[in-house]
């Protein structure tokens, strides 16, 4: 009997589950909360009101086995909202731009601007950093670093956030604080083919990129949202589906309190209602501490620390101003609003629905209010001063963002490290390992080493 565990019923889990049982007899997907999706969830509010928890656009990943499992071309031609292009863009410096999520240095003013492009265009040499600070000191220079990225690494991270503590490639998102506008068009175009430059200059739209991608023969980005009430939940409920009649186990309410194994090999999982499953591989899509713990190892430890996601769900009585884009990256000081989810434009119904995200520490979470959240986006021109608030909801998820610091990398780094040297028959999902942080990146690692690993069988 062929039989292995995967742990996490998050959407790596699932499609990890669905991708094993090609190649074994039993797949148990072992889940601790009561329901699979993980973060991809949904809250309503006291109308039945659906907002997603967080901004949630399935893409297809160009590999056809992966894809296959997301999606079903059938049902996408029927049941999913073709979102391609999807349109994005930012608000800094009292404006918003449909264009790009890439914030603009042009709008400083014009002595900083001045200054800065000066810095900016000096630093032709490639980085070596370790810390976030001193990289983006290097590549942006002194006077962007200081009026463009940090705001954003602190807004994300905290104010009180040392950015020289931050490392450079953690495996957790800056969101684009790296790139930025800086020259017009042109300019940009010819600069962006010496390589440092191409690294830290932004397209100036979402077209020159797709434009990029077929000059050099690659498949467009496709992005699609599932119709229905429920928003993007719809897809952990169509994955439950695909997994069950694969004959995946699923097994909710439940955790792996005990690994066994035995010369490298994991043998069996215990669970904590006294189940044993045996097997020959494990599957973990979850925080690797839980691992350590349950094949007790020694765990080492630092001092890091996680952001706390406020989610302001609102439905209004009349559209939002913007009826382009289907989310939005808030880069200006005004608000601590981050990010922007506009449901209107996505679903592509009469619901005018938007969520607008904020983080914070766990202890400054309680000072987060609709009422205030509100009055920042009209304050942005996001929405008409005279729009009335027909429900609305304050979502509170604490743990969700690592502050991405050096001791958080190591640590990573540590955990990955000691859990498969440890086991010869052990995948620590992309995300967990801090190898990768995008979905389609998790998916695709996924995939290759679970063809590698099953090769071998």
């Amino acid at each position: 009997m062929k039989a292995c565990v995967v742990v996490g019923g998050g959407i790596s889990g699932l499609t990890a589950a669905i991708l094993l049982k090609k190649n074994f007899e039993y797949v148990y997907l072992v889940e601790q909360s009561d329901q699979l999706g993980g973060l991809l969830s949904s809250v309503s509010d006291e109308q039945g009101n659906c907002y997603d928890q967080g901004t949630h656009i399935p893409e297809k990943t160009g590999i056809k086995e992966i894809d296959d499992i997301l999606f079903d071309e059938n049902d996408l031609n029927e049941n999913w909202h073709a979102l391609s292009p999807l349109v994005t863009g930012n608000y800094f410096a009292g404006s918003w731009d449909n264009t790009t999520q890439t914030i603009d240095a042009r709008k400083l003013p014009t002595p900083l601007y001045q200054q800065g492009i000066g810095e900016f265009m000096q630093l032709v040499g490639a980085p070596d950093s370790t810390s976030i600070e001193a990289y983006l000191n290097s590549t942006l220079g002194p006077t962007f670093y200081h009026h463009l990225a940090e705001p954003i690494i602190k807004k994300l991270y905290g104010c009180e956030v040392n950015c020289a503590d931050l490392a450079v490639r953690t495996g957790v998102n800056y969101f684009g604080a790296g790139r930025i506008k800086a020259l017009d068009k042109m300019t940009t175009q010819l600069l962006k083919m010496h390589p440092n430059f191409n690294n830290k200059l932004g397209f100036h739209s979402a077209a020159e990129y797709d434009a990029l991608l077929k000059e050099q023969g690659a498949e467009l980005p496709e992005y699609y949202y599932p119709k229905g009430k429920r928003g993007a939940v719809v897809w952990i409920d169509k994955l439950t589906a695909k997994a069950q009649k694969a004959g995946v186990e699923i097994l909710t309410s439940k955790q792996v309190v005990r690994i066994n194994s035995s010369a490298k090999k994991i043998t069996s999982v215990e669970l904590n209602d006294g189940k044993s499953l045996d097997c020959q591989l494990v599957y973990w899509s979850a925080p690797p501490i839980f691992a350590l713990k349950a094949a007790q190892l020694e765990i080492e430890t630092a001092p890091i620390s996680f952001r706390t996601a406020n989610l302001l769900h609102y439905t209004f009585d009349k559209k939002p101003l913007n009826d382009i884009a289907h989310y939005l990256w808030n880069w200006d000081t005004c608000s601590p609003i981050f990010r922007i989810t506009l449901y209107h434009n996505i679903r592509k119904n009469q619901h005018y629905q938007l969520t607008a995200e904020i983080l914070s520490s766990k202890e400054e979470s309680h000072k987060i209010s609709l009422a205030q959240g509100l009055k920042d986006l009209k304050a942005m021109g996001l929405i008409a001063e005279d729009t009335q608030v027909l429900a609305s909801i304050k979502q509170t998820i604490h743990n969700t963002f690592p502050v991405p610091t050096h001791d958080f990398a190591k640590l990573t780094e540590a955990h990955y490290q000691q859990l498969t040297q440890q086991f010869d028959n052990f995948i620590l999902s992309g995300r967990f390992s801090g190898r990768c942080w995008l979905q389609g990146d998790v998916l695709k690692l996924a995939q290759q080493e679970i063809q590698e690993f099953c090769c071998g069988l």
